[in-house]
Formats: C-alpha cells, structure tokens, sequence
C-alpha cells in the first residue's frame, strides 16, 4: 500500500524538543490524536481475539535476552482496512513535512506488540538484512493502552546521543527513521499495547 496524503494535526511538524530545549534534528515526529481512545479499544479488543506469538527481532530471529513479548499481525482481510489507511495518510504527511525519504509503502503486516510484567525490547534498530527488512526506512508506533493501566514500559528513542521519552498519551503516533536506536523498558505491573508498521523504500543515499 502506498502513502497517500493529507493534512496533519499542526503538533506534527514540530519534532519534540532536544536537549536543554535545543531544536533538534529532525529525527522523529509525534503526532498527537493519530488515533482515538474508542479506536484504540477497538484495537486492543483485536489483540485479544487473534492469535498471539512471542515476538521476535528483526528477520524473525528471536532472543529472549533482547525480547520479551507477545504480538500479532493485524488480517489483511478488510476488517482492518481503515487502520492501514490511517497510517499511510499519516506517513504520507510526516514524510512530506520532516523526513522526505524516498517510500514505497508498506511492504508487512502492522503489528500490535504486547509487553507484560517482566516484558521489554533492550535497544534496537528496526532496519535489518534481508529483501524485506533491509528496505525498512521509517517505523510507526502508536500508544494503544492508557498509560494509567500499567508501570515501567517506557518507550524510548536515542537518535544523537541523548535518549528521549515518547510521550505515552493514548492514541499518539511516533514516527521515525528505522535505523534510529530504540527500546521498550521493563513493564513492571499492567500491559503496554502498541501498533507497530515499517514504511519501505530504496536504500539510502
């Protein structure tokens, strides 16, 4: 599927501020209200009805040393249509305003990754080896659970050094470069909910 266009929320042009309030680069972008709280229930009412899997790194290896969780991938029968296509009119302004990389569309399933008590994702990069992987260019990950329903779960970035702490609001979306350092912290009571998708292009230039 490829990106289509239209207007972002205002909040989604300006990238979170840097360290000492510094204008950062642009990295990332958050986009506030992506999804809405009834949506999100919808979503996470899915999760509990498909099939969960562990969840595995990058090229389906999997090592509980980096990871610990549970995921599914959402049915590319309709039912979910809608979520797709809110995400590539997202991704399609977030890469027009910040990021202008040169897309394809997404190219897998969205994602929606459960982290538990005990659950994490040490520091990472979404961009791997492989025909499919290796054409990973920008992540997407919106908060799905109210963040008043669980502990620990933070989710962070660390693009120059200086690590940052999305915000956790329900709904929002993060969006950024998939070769960007990032992880999960150790849930320590509830659950974190999380949809995840990977927008594919042309290597790097």
């Amino acid at each position: 599927m490829r990106a289509r266009s239209m207007s972002l929320p205002s909040s989604a042009t300006q990238g979170p501020p840097g360290p000492g309030g510094a204008k950062p680069p642009r990295h990332w972008v958050v986009i506030d209200d992506a999804f809405s709280w009834d949506e999100c229930e919808r979503l996470c009412a899915a999760f509990a009805d498909l099939d969960a899997r562990d969840g595995g790194l990058v090229a389906g290896r999997f090592d509980q040393k980096v990871r610990q969780s549970a995921l599914v991938w959402l049915p590319e029968d309709g039912a979910f249509d809608w979520v797709a296509s809110r995400m590539a009119r997202l991704v399609g302004d977030a890469n027009r305003d910040v990021f202008r990389y040169a897309l394809d569309g997404f190219e897998e399933q969205l994602q929606i990754a459960s982290y538990g008590p005990g659950h994490y994702y040490n520091w990472h990069i979404d961009r791997g080896r492989g025909a499919v992987a290796g054409r990973r260019k920008l992540t997407l990950s919106v908060q799905l659970s109210d963040p008043q329903s669980y502990v620990g779960g933070e989710f962070e970035l660390n693009a120059d050094g200086h690590p940052f702490q999305v915000p956790a609001a329900r709904g929002a979306l993060v969006a950024f470069a998939a070769h960007t350092l990032h992880r999960v912290a150790p849930v320590v009571s509830g659950n974190r909910l999380s949809l995840v998708a990977w927008v594919h292009g042309p290597d790097f230039v």
